[in-house]
């Protein structure tokens, strides 16, 4: 992605590269349609002038108006013939242009960071995404549709103008200069004012996304009517920029609509005069009226088209606001695959802060050796959940580093370093997807057997066997058709099927029922063994099971050891300890 323009048009040319020969038919089909514009009224004359200069020798009729005639019928031939090509080339270009646009901006926002989807709603970078290509289609075919054609048939029908009176010509161009000229110059407000409703309308599908997707929470607090005075203020703003870019259209069309009134008075009056003196035939002044009623037809149109096109130019501009931002998390040219031999994870002067001025961890040093099962113990944002995010790389650390097996991650690739990794978080996220499909997506290449296995290993097996469908049952969106300890069982499986050599998980702080906790408390005993872990430990049965327990107070590692020697020590995780309530650990 990083050979991409953030300019709107060289973004648009890297992808027509590859496709020029469909361009330049498509381009050709509009000359001959621009052709077609101007030299069929002038074919239509002639047989006219023929007609009426032979109207008394009808013996030489038909040798006067034949050559035009069939010219006449020709030009209707290949303009159809040529719109089919059109239609079939167009067709080809537009699917290759979606696809490879559509792949190569998700690809790139993808690598974006973990803070720029917690700043960003999901659902307006999903339309962004979605309608790029759809609005890159729409300039594309402002262009090949009108813009270029209806340019060009104007200079031929300039050029062919001159041949009946240079009058007519000039007056045509005048008039095409100063019609477009000034409807570009209004269009750049007009372009101003679709991009900020674009931005608008991105908004309140956010808005909107983000108010549904939590309604259950909505429902429960009695808060709907807030969520609906949200939303319609929302939508005030959206209609209030609306308005704007209508009533500024409407001014724009009525200028238009004076400027032709113009251009009709002044070519009727121009052939009336020459009428007069003779010094058009009856075939001119026909040529003349319906080239000129071609021209203001299409130029009338071509301001509309300027309308729309600074609306699609609008939309693109914001959604590629996506590729203006570089990414943060952004991996070294000379990166290397992780290697990991035996798990061991290093902290070495750290430090980090989420936001200039307010640092999480200073000059942190720690090390987690091979194979030790660490639990992480502490206050609500003391940096238990930030130690785990930078052994991920979800954020890059100010200075120090973090090492593993002496490989400092900054100078692996991340997806070789994440490979490594299992990840469970305190939330399972599932895909609106099968369960199989769930499960899988910790190795995508594992058979179905491999799967069953996995999900025996975390004890789902059975609940997914009693599913209507069983492991073809779709979960829901966000696993919603599941209970919480089915959908962390089936994120279990999915780790254990990843098979990492260093697994990290945080507990789920929810309350499970004895049987449901059993059966987590089995599924990651089997799946720690042998593996570095390090888990942000909730339950008391959990931290039984650890080697070694950190205890984090702001940003610091306040106590490091084994559970017997913290709670022989008498310090702060003794007291802690002391707090236990239904068997999980107080976070305060």
């Amino acid at each position: 992605m990083i050979q991409y323009s953030q300019k709107l048009w060289r973004f648009i040319g890297y992808f027509l590269k590859p496709n020029k020969v469909y361009l330049g038919i498509i381009l050709l089909t509009g000359l001959i349609w621009a052709t077609e514009i101007s030299l069929s009224p002038y074919f239509f004359k002639l047989i006219i002038d023929g007609v009426s200069q032979q109207a008394s020798h009808p013996d030489k009729l038909l040798a006067a108006v034949l050559v035009p005639a069939v010219l006449y019928a020709s030009m209707s031939l290949l303009l159809n013939v040529s719109f089919r090509i059109y239609d079939y080339v167009s067709m080809k270009l537009m699917i290759r242009l979606y696809t490879d646009i559509t792949l190569a901006v998700f690809d790139y926002t993808a690598k974006h960071s973990y803070r720029f989807f917690q700043q960003n709603f999901a659902g307006s970078i999903a339309n962004k995404l979605l309608y790029l290509p759809r609005d890159i289609d729409a300039l594309l075919r402002s262009l090949t549709d009108n813009f270029i054609p209806k340019t060009l048939s104007v200079l031929i029908g300039s050029a062919l103008l001159m041949l009946v009176q240079p009058i007519f010509s000039v007056i045509l161009l005048l008039w095409v200069i100063v019609f477009v000229g000034s409807t570009c110059y209004l269009a750049r407000t007009s372009t101003k004012n679709s991009i900020a409703f674009a931005q608008s309308v991105n908004a309140l599908d956010g808005k909107m996304i983000d108010s549904i997707s939590n309604i259950i929470t909505g429902k429960i607090f009695a808060n709907l009517p807030h969520e609906h005075d949200r939303i319609r203020g929302v939508i005030e703003q959206t209609n209030h920029k609306y308005r704007v870019v209508q009533l500024f259209n409407l001014k724009l069309h009525t200028l238009q609509g004076l400027g032709v009134t113009v251009l009709v008075a002044a070519m009727l009056t121009a052939l009336i005069y020459c009428r007069m003196h003779e010094l058009v035939s009856v075939g001119d002044f026909v040529f003349v009226l319906s080239l000129s009623a071609s021209i203001i037809m299409n130029v009338w149109n071509l301001g509309q088209d300027l309308v729309n096109f600074t609306k699609n130019s609008g939309k693109c501009q914001d959604a590629l606001s996506l590729i203006n931002i570089a990414h943060e998390i952004a991996e070294s040219p000379d990166v290397k695959a992780l290697v990991v031999t035996q798990g061991e994870i290093t902290f070495n002067h750290v430090n980090f802060a989420y936001h200039e001025g307010t640092p999480i961890f200073n000059d942190l040093s720690i090390t987690i050796t091979p194979g030790q099962k660490v639990g992480l113990v502490g206050f609500s944002g003391g940096g238990k959940s930030t130690f785990v995010k930078l052994i991920l790389r979800l954020f890059d650390i100010q200075s120090g580093a973090i090492t593993i097996d002496g490989q400092d991650i900054k100078d692996v690739y991340l997806d070789s370093l994440r490979h490594h990794i299992g990840y469970i978080p305190q939330e399972a996220e599932l895909f609106h997807r099968t369960v199989f499909e769930n499960i899988q997506y910790g190795r995508l290449s594992a058979t179905k057997d491999e799967v069953i296995t996995a999900a025996k290993q975390a004890h789902c097996h059975e609940f997914i066997e009693m599913l209507p469908e069983g492991y073809d049952a779709l979960v829901g969106e966000r696993g919603v058709k599941l209970s919480g300890g089915q959908r962390q069982r089936i994120a279990i499986a999915r780790a254990m099927l990843k098979q990492a050599p260093i697994l990290i998980l945080d507990e789920a702080t929810s309350a499970l029922d004895s049987v449901t906790e059993r059966y987590i408390q089995e599924s990651l005993h089997d799946m720690m063994q042998g593996k570095t872990t390090i888990v942000i430990a909730h339950r008391l049965s959990t931290l039984l099971e650890m080697d070694r327990i950190l205890l984090f107070k702001d940003g610091e590692i306040v106590e490091d050891g084994t559970l017997d020697e913290l709670k022989r020590k008498g310090g702060l995780f003794s007291q802690l300890w002391d707090m236990q309530s239904g068997g999980y650990f107080p976070e305060l």
